[in-house]
This record gives structure tokens, C-alpha cells and sequence, in this order.
């Protein structure tokens, strides 16, 4: 009767191993895939670092500015608002472009207010205060030295926009540009530009299309 019973136990005893086996890799399993699935799910919502590589030359001087910075520090904000000084119904359509959130504190970055038509084309040609034109600047050095685009070209590729509303939102693109850079508003100290510059989305503003 004791042997038996003997067995009986033994028995249950390795079902319990077993089972105690299987569940433990069947939850790391699930919790593995878990990881993977947030880890995925974190790389796909992530947002893409902005970037640019920049060139300025005055004779055998050469500055050098490439970069890559992080989405949050640097964007392409869409406004579409009624004119202050034009005529009475005109609209005043800008990107204004930012890489560095303290640009206008002085910090390292990049400045730029680029002019939209009502079909979301962007006024390719640069010069500082100009209506019919598009502004660029430059800052390589926190607290140094600002170069002002006075003319110049911008090619615009893979440009798309999310607009939450009709009148304002977002847009990002890669953005080619060369031209006379003025150093510290200076006339007689002309640098000559040129480089790439790309604005990735941010995914919390919808999709992004062209348009």
C-alpha cells in the first residue's frame, strides 16, 4: 500500500516540476515579447534627429557647422495670417524654421522665415527683408558671430506639411541652399554659404503630407 502511494507522490511532484517549467518560460516568453513589442513601438512613435551640414568661405577662410540635433530642439512651424501691410484680404503664408530653441537668445543654431504662396510653395531666392523673398541665418558659435543670407538660392525636396488647422501647423523637408552670407550685417564682409539642411516631422502633429 506505501509503495503505491510512493509513486503517486513522485508522480505529482514532477508534474509540478514540469508545469512550474513550462509556465516560467511561457511568461518569460510573453513578457519577452512584450519588451520587444514596446521597444518596437517606441522606435516606430520616436521622432528622427534634424540635421545639417554647412559651409562658409571668405577667401582661405572656412567655417565648418554640421550637426545633428534632437526633434525637440529645432522645427518648421506653418502660419498662414491675415496681412498687417498689404492690401486688405492678402495673406502673409510662412515656415519659420528654427535648429536651436535659443537661437534668438544667442545660442548656436539656425534662423530662417521661409515665404509660402497659396499653394504652398515656398519663395526659393534670399535676401533679409525682403516680402518677396526668404530669410536664412546662420550662428555657428553660441554667442559669436550671426551670418545673414543677402541672396542666394533654396531647394526644397521631400517637402510636406500636417496641418492640425487650415491656418496653421507644421512641415518638414531637406532643404539645399547657396549663397552671399553677410557676417554681422556687415556690406564689405561677404561669406559665401551653402549646405543641407533636414527637418524631420514630429509624429504627435498628425501625418505629414504634400501637397
Amino acid at each position: 500500500m506505501i509503495q503505491p502511494i510512493k509513486k503517486i507522490l513522485l508522480s505529482m511532484l514532477l508534474f509540478s516540476i514540469v508545469f512550474t517549467s513550462c509556465n516560467d518560460k511561457k511568461n518569460a516568453s510573453v513578457n519577452d515579447t512584450k519588451e520587444e513589442s514596446t521597444n518596437d513601438k517606441k522606435e516606430k512613435v520616436g521622432d528622427e534627429d534634424h540635421s545639417f551640414d554647412i559651409t562658409l568661405t571668405k577667401g582661405s577662410e572656412t567655417i565648418e557647422f554640421s550637426d545633428a540635433v534632437a526633434s525637440s530642439e529645432g522645427g518648421a512651424i506653418y502660419n498662414d495670417q491675415k496681412s498687417f501691410s498689404g492690401e486688405k484680404g492678402e495673406r502673409d503664408r510662412t515656415i519659420m524654421m528654427f535648429v536651436g530653441k535659443k537661437y534668438n537668445r544667442g545660442k548656436a543654431g539656425i534662423f530662417s522665415i521661409i515665404r509660402v504662396d497659396e499653394n504652398w510653395k515656398p519663395f526659393t531666392n534670399i535676401k533679409r527683408g525682403d516680402k518677396s523673398a526668404s530669410t536664412l541665418s546662420i550662428r555657428p558659435k553660441e554667442n559669436g558671430d550671426e551670418f545673414n543670407g543677402v541672396s542666394g538660392t533654396l531647394t526644397f525636396s521631400n517637402l510636406k506639411f500636417v496641418l492640425p488647422v487650415p491656418i496653421t501647423g507644421a512641415a518638414c523637408f531637406t532643404l539645399d541652399f547657396e549663397g552671399d552670407f553677410q557676417k554681422n550685417a556687415k556690406k564689405e564682409n561677404v561669406y559665401q554659404g551653402s549646405g543641407t539642411i533636414v527637418i524631420s516631422p514630429e509624429r504627435e502633429m498628425g501625418v505629414y503630407k504634400k501637397k
